[in-house]
């Protein structure tokens, strides 16, 4: 007899003492892995009770392994691979296996949450900071306060306390929160107040709010603590609606969707191209009227604007500590009036003089409309005031009366930029280009008063003071080329 006819035989003969020839035995547990074979070839397959291994895998009939089937496969019986603990457990260890997992204690901790969705693996390290920031879900609570009418201007300061309101069962973390926020300038008698909190680090949702406040503090000991704001609107021109109450529900939003009372948000960006291409529009027309080349002048312009820019950022920067997150429009003016300036020296096919004098009033005009992206987007803001010139507005933060500085700016960019364009309009290009350098100086003396109406710190006390010297002087210099010319 052959050995395969032997251990066939063998096999029978098992299958028949077994009393079930077509049920393989289980196996018995905590049986250690096998060890590999001494050959160094490769670890047999392991597979799951009733799992079908591909013809091309399985073992060949004889191996001893199983019954092979007529198909070609073979059924192999689950063996546990994980290796037997030896250890002794620890007194204080808990056995926890038999009770039942809850859903919501399982779950991930933000650390390991965040591994799990890419973070750790390097998924979100090519999104720029500055898109993650404005894509990252966060809140922004509002609460109205009365500040009264009599008394010295105080400081509030107001605890925010949220709890997401589609939470089921025990909240975890980034469902609840609490925030406190300083505000300072308050006024009595300025009307309805809104302060505003930014939340970040919360989880998108439905969330319920609640605004007390906790301490207040005046600078002359004689306002009265503020009181909730009745439902109502701001004072006159604008119609903002006030919310009564202390609890408030809102829900999750980017920076770009969030409400903030007063403020619009895709103002800025639109009035801003809006000015540009109106001061491109006015400067094409001035050139072309007067029978000069315009595609290279407006793209030289195009580089001032850039260039007004960089030194708006600049600008910015030097003055509020080396901070990148605002610009400064006294900056721009420099910055696009250098580049004005050296255009008009090299000569683009256009008189410098003419070209200056086309410039200068699409600038202002442009410019002027600009400003107003500053009013609706709450930058660049005035003191808070009860004076009847106020105007209700907000930095984000506080919305109440205040002195409407971007409104002035705008208005006087507006008017030096028009006075500039009739003065062209009535003498010609070629002899205005003086009228450029008064109208600048003009615009920069006029602005630095208003900013001494600015609710904003000063980092240098004679900066102020040197700006304003420095246009007198080219006030004065343009207003004697006029009369000379």
């Amino acid at each position: 007899m052959s050995q395969a006819k032997k251990k066939k035989g063998t096999a029978s003969a098992r299958s028949r003492g077994s009393g079930a020839p077509s049920r393989p035995s289980a196996a018995p547990r905590d049986v250690p892995a096998p060890a590999a074979p001494p050959g160094g070839e490769p670890p047999e397959l392991d597979s799951r009770p009733g799992e079908v291994i591909p013809a091309g895998l399985a073992r060949r009939q004889g191996n001893g392994a199983g019954r092979q089937s007529p198909a070609g496969t073979v059924i192999v019986p689950a063996v546990t691979t994980q290796a037997r603990v030896t250890a002794q457990p620890s007194p204080s260890a808990q056995v926890t296996t038999s009770k039942p997992v809850n859903a919501k204690t399982a779950a991930p901790k933000p650390a390991d949450a965040k591994l799990a969705a890419g973070e750790g693996s390097g998924a979100d390290e090519d999104v720029p900071r500055w898109a993650a920031k404005a894509l990252e879900q966060l809140l922004h609570v509002t609460s109205w306060l009365d500040p009264g009418e009599d008394g010295d201007s105080f400081t509030a300061t107001v605890r925010f306390t949220g709890e997401r309101a589609d939470v089921t069962g025990k909240p975890g973390p980034g469902d609840t929160f609490t925030q406190e926020e300083s505000y300072s300038g308050i006024v009595p008698g300025s009307g309805p107040v809104a302060v505003t909190a930014e939340v970040r680090g919360v989880n998108p949702g439905t969330w319920s709010v609640t605004a007390r406040t906790v301490t207040h503090a005046s600078t002359g000991g004689t306002a009265a603590p503020p009181k909730p704001a009745a439902s109502g609107r701001v004072p006159w021109p604008r119609r903002v609606t006030v919310h009564a109450g202390q609890n408030a529900t809102v829900r999750t939003a980017t920076i770009l969707r969030s409400k903030v009372p007063g403020i619009i948000r895709y103002a800025y960006g639109c009035l801003v191209v809006l000015g540009v291409l109106v001061g491109l529009a006015i400067e094409g027309v001035l050139l072309g009227t007067a029978h000069y080349p315009v595609l290279e002048p407006e793209l030289l312009s195009v580089a001032a604007v850039a260039a007004g820019v960089i030194g708006g950022k600049a600008w910015y920067a030097a003055v509020s500590g080396g901070k990148w997150d605002g610009w400064c429009i006294q900056g721009f003016v420099g910055g696009a009036a250098v580049v004005v300036a050296a255009v008009a020296i090299a000569g683009p096919g256009v008189p410098k003089g003419a070209f200056l004098a086309a410039a200068t009033p699409a600038l202002l005009i442009g410019m002027g409309i600009g400003r107003h992206a500053c009013f609706w987007a709450g930058c660049c803001t005035g003191r808070p005031t009860a004076s009847r010139w106020g105007i209700w507005s907000s930095d984000r933060r506080l919305g109440c009366r205040r002195m409407p500085v971007q409104l002035y700016e705008a208005w006087t960019a507006l008017v030096v930029g028009a006075a500039s364009l009739g003065v062209v309009l009535a003498e010609g290009l070629p002899r205005s280009g003086e009228v450029g350098i008064v109208a600048l100086a003009v615009y920069t003396l006029v602005r630095q008063g208003i900013l001494g109406l600015r609710d904003e710190p000063r980092h240098w006390r004679h900066g102020r003071a040197l700006t304003a010297a420095i246009a007198a002087l080219a006030l004065i210099a343009g207003v004697v080329v006029l009369a000379v010319a």
